[in-house]
Parts: structure tokens; sequence; C-alpha cells
């Protein structure tokens, strides 16, 4: 039967899909008033659906409470998925085109305890090569991608940072806790972040956060180059290439931006 899918059933494929991405993201368990408030529709509809992914095996329902959370299916799946379709993999592409659209190297990198770590770096085609190497770790508090991190990744993190005392690897590098703390609200603002001269003198990048599926940080996407050729306050064509190529990277990893 070649019978294209009624419009009907295609929102109600989108909505069991946004049902199943909320109680994931609650990491409980969760009931079908506080469902029904969250997406202001009756409980009824909620429970339709609810059903359904209980069916499918994607959903376990609490008999005595009552209440629904993830299965060991959805969680095998999602597994499955991570190990298949790692950040590396899904950036890859993305960041090929970003380095022939701007003409710099480009980073993908990571969050580790005690800083990013470089996962992918795509060379420039300069005849003078200026980037980070592959494996290389940085400091959150003097790179662009760290301070995306500290941004956009775990809320305890710029504590930490904080309270341990920031060392100076460059005459550049930020060491006073309250311009830190300043930077990191502006690159929450406006979602990218550059360390000029921080981590080595000469060098410089423009970073923006990658997202998973689940809306969590797991990374951040940069480029790079001598000051020369990204100024310590960015082109906005820089900007806007990093920006698009980060969300491109969060889609590829399942990521939706919330309207």
């Amino acid at each position: 039967m070649n019978e294209a899918p009624k419009g009907g059933s295609i929102q109600a494929v989108e909505f069991a899909l946004e049902i199943l991405e909320y109680v994931a993201r609650g990491q409980t368990s969760v009931g079908v008033s506080e469902m029904a408030r969250a997406f202001n529709t009756t409980k009824s509809r909620i429970h339709r659906h609810l059903q359904t992914l209980v069916s499918a095996g994607y959903l376990i329902r609490n008999e005595e409470t009552e209440r629904y959370s993830i299965s060991a299916r959805l969680m095998s799946l999602g597994q499955a998925v991570s190990e298949s379709f790692e950040l590396a993999t899904a950036a890859r592409e993305v960041a090929r085109e970003l380095r022939d659209q701007t003409g710099h190297a480009v980073a993908i990198s990571q969050p580790e305890p005690d800083g990013v770590r470089i996962l992918l770096i795509v060379p420039s085609r300069s005849n003078i090569e200026i980037h980070v190497k592959p494996g290389s770790l940085l400091h959150y508090h003097a790179s662009a991608q760290g301070k995306v991190t500290l941004a956009f990744g775990d809320r305890l993190l710029l504590p930490r940072i904080l309270s341990e005392g920031l060392d100076m690897h460059t005459p550049y590098t930020v060491t006073d806790a309250d311009q830190l703390q300043a930077e990191v609200d502006a690159v929450r603002k406006r979602r990218w972040a550059t360390g000029p001269n921080e981590a080595m003198v000469g060098l410089n990048a423009v970073a923006a956060p990658i997202f998973d599926a689940l809306g969590g940080f797991v990374g951040a996407i940069a480029i790079n180059d001598s000051v020369q050729h990204i100024a310590p306050d960015p082109s906005l064509d820089q900007v806007r290439a990093v920006l698009a190529a980060a969300d491109k990277i969060s889609a590829n990893l399942g990521y939706r931006a919330r309207k």
C-alpha cells in the first residue's frame, strides 16, 4: 500500500516521540498529570500515547504509583546508537565543510575532568600549520573550547575551577576569577567563545557548543588559526560559520532546539 500517512498520523507519532523524550530527560518516573501540564493538553490524550509506548516496550508503567519511566529496551537502543555514532563520527564531515568554508583548521573536543580533550582535527589547507594536536588537553580557563564547556557543561565545573585557582600559561591568560565569570556569562548569552593568545601567544580560536539528543552538552567545535587570521574580535562571518556547524553536528546527534 503506497498511500502516504495522513497528517494526523504523523502528528500523533511526533507527539509520542516528544513524550518519550520528556520522560527520558527527566531521568526519573513521571505521572500523567505532570505530563498533561507540561504539554498543556488533556490527561486522556497523554494516557493514550503512554499506552502505545508501553506496548512498544519503550516505557514501563509502575502499577502501584501509576508513574512511567524508560525501559531497558530503550536504554539498550540508546547505548547501541551511542556506540556506533560517537561525537567524532557525527562531526567529521561537518568539520571538513567548515574548514573548506573558512580556510581555518577545525577542532572537535569533549570535556574531561581536567580539561577539554581534542578528539579530531581537520587541518587547514595553508602551507603553515597552526593548530592543536589530536589528543591535546586544553585548560578550561585558557581556551575557547574550555570557556564554552564552562558555560554549557556541568554547572559545578566553574565553581571547582575557580576554587582551584587559575594558572597563567601566557601573559594573556585570564587568571582573575571575576573576569572569567564575566566571560563565561557572556559566552552563555551569545553561544560562542574565543581565547586569543591565552593558551599560546599568537593562536586564537572561535568555539561553539554541541548538544546531544536530550539537550546535554557533549563537546565543542572550533576554528583555530593565528591571531592574524582570527582576530580577538572575530568577524561575523567566522562566528556564524562556527555556530551553523555546531548546530549541524547537534542535529546529527539528534538534538532539536526547543521552540
